[in-house]
C-alpha cells in the first residue's frame, strides 16, 4: 500500500499530477490492510481521468483518488466494504450530481467480512444509487442484494438513462421488474434471480396470467430486449420460462432471456 502512496505524493510531501492519463488500475485479489495516510494537500492527481479500476479493496483512507474527476469520469469499477462506503458518505464523494459524465458504475464485494451485518444490501443500495442519475449501467456484485432495490430505484426517481441493471443477488418477482421497467424506460437488460410471480399478480390464476398482462401492461416497455434469471432453491423451472413468456407478450423488442447454468443443470 506504500506504493500507492508514493504513486500521488513525493516522499518529501509534494503531489504528483498525471496530466495526461486516461485509465488507472488497481488490482489485488487478496485482502490489504490500508496504510495509505490521508493527503491534505493533494487536489487532483488525474485531471483527465476517465476510467478507473479498483479491483482491490480501496486504499486510502480519504477521498484521494477521486479528486479532481467528477467531470472526466465515465467509467468506474470498485470493490467496496462497509468503510469504503463511511468514507465516501464523510468526504461526500458523491451525491448531488457531482459526476455527471459517468455512464457506467459498478461495485462488487470481494471481502464480505468487512460488510458489517445488516450493512450489505441497504448500504450497497444507497451508495450504488448516490453516484449518477445518468447512470447507463449499474451493476451489483456479490453483494446479498434484497428487492427493496427495486423501491430505492423507484424512490430515487431519476434513473431515466439506465439502460443495464445487473444485480445478479438481487431477489426479484415479476411484479418487481414490472414495476422497474415502468421507472426506467430505457431499460434494455436485467440480471437478476427471480422468484415467482409477486403481489401484483398472487391473486391471478396461472391460466389467466399471460390475459391479465397484456391487458394490463401491454406494451410494458419498447427498449427492453434481454432478461437474465438466475436460479436458488426450488424455484420452479415453469416459473422462471413463465417470466420469460410474460416479457415478450409485454415488451415488443424482448428477443433473448437466459438462465443461470444451475438452472440448466436443473434441467436437463
Amino acid at each position: 500500500m506504500d506504493s500507492i502512496q508514493t504513486l500521488v505524493q513525493s516522499t518529501s510531501g509534494e503531489p504528483i499530477v498525471f496530466p495526461n492519463l486516461l485509465k488507472l488500475s488497481f488490482s489485488c485479489w487478496h485482502y490489504l490492510e490500508s496504510n495509505c495516510k490521508p493527503t491534505t494537500n493533494i487536489t487532483g492527481a488525474f485531471p483527465r481521468l476517465q476510467s478507473m479500476y479498483l479491483n482491490m479493496d480501496y486504499p486510502f483512507k480519504d477521498d484521494t483518488l477521486f479528486r479532481g474527476t467528477s467531470n472526466t469520469l465515465e467509467y468506474l469499477s470498485m470493490n467496496v466494504n462497509t468503510d469504503v462506503i463511511e468514507m465516501a458518505q464523510k468526504y461526500k464523494v458523491f451525491g448531488g450530481n457531482k459526476y455527471p459524465n459517468l455512464r457506467a458504475f459498478r461495485i462488487k464485494n470481494i471481502n464480505t467480512r468487512l460488510m458489517r451485518p445488516g450493512a450489505p444490501s441497504k448500504a450497497a443500495t444507497k451508495f450504488a444509487l448516490s453516484v449518477s442519475s445518468k447512470l447507463e449501467i449499474l451493476a451489483v456484485e456479490d453483494i446479498a442484494m434484497e428487492a427493496t432495490i427495486v423501491p430505492s430505484i423507484v424512490e430515487h426517481g431519476h434513473m431515466s438513462s439506465l439502460q443495464l441493471l445487473a444485480i445478479p443477488d438481487a431477489f426479484l418477482t415479476l411484479s418487481h421488474i414490472v414495476v422497474l421497467l415502468e421507472q426506467t424506460p430505457m431499460l434494455t437488460d436485467l440480471h437478476c434471480h427471480y422468484t415467482g410471480v409477486g403481489t401484483l399478480f398472487e391473486c391471478v390464476e396461472d391460466d389467466q396470467l399471460p390475459v391479465v398482462f397484456a391487458q394490463k401492461y401491454a406494451p410494458l416497455s419498447n427498449n427492453f430486449r434481454v432478461l437474465q434469471l438466475g436460479h436458488w432453491g426450488n424455484t420452479d423451472i415453469a416459473v422462471v420460462a413463465r417470466c420469460a413468456m410474460l416479457m415478450v407478450i409485454a415488451c415488443p423488442r424482448f428477443t433473448y432471456a437466459s438462465v443461470s447454468s444451475h438452472l440448466r443443470e436443473k434441467m436437463r
